[in-house]
């Protein structure tokens, strides 16, 4: 539909810009939020499924951010290692139990 221009309509048709439809290139800024959030959450919960969806978020984030929005890696190294940390921290009772059985002390692995 051609633009009609209006007697006192202050639009111009030289500067209308016409609509372009964002990138779907997403950017892996809620994966980088949810892989923090949920590692702080299996860190001060103790919750095992907390810190594997802390894992795998970390992992997506990782997969889906582009190369050229980080220089560095160091972002990519922390959500991963935080992640990994948060797994550690929660199944590190069951770990102690086994080292202990295997150790030998029976008293430690009854409890």
């Amino acid at each position: 539909m051609p633009f009609k221009p209006i007697p006192g309509d202050p639009r111009r048709a030289a500067d209308v810009v016409p609509y372009t439809p964002a990138s779907s290139q997403a950017d892996g800024g809620i994966y980088y939020i949810t892989s923090f959030a949920s590692a702080m959450g299996a860190l001060f919960f103790k919750t095992k499924w907390v810190g594997w969806l802390a894992l795998f978020s970390s992992l997506l984030c990782i997969f889906n951010d582009r190369a050229s929005a980080t220089q560095s890696g160091s972002s990519r190294l922390s959500t991963i290692t935080l992640a990994l940390t948060a797994l550690m921290m929660t199944y590190m009772p069951e770990l102690i139990t086994i080292f202990r059985a295997f150790k030998g002390d029976t008293a430690a692995a009854t409890q």
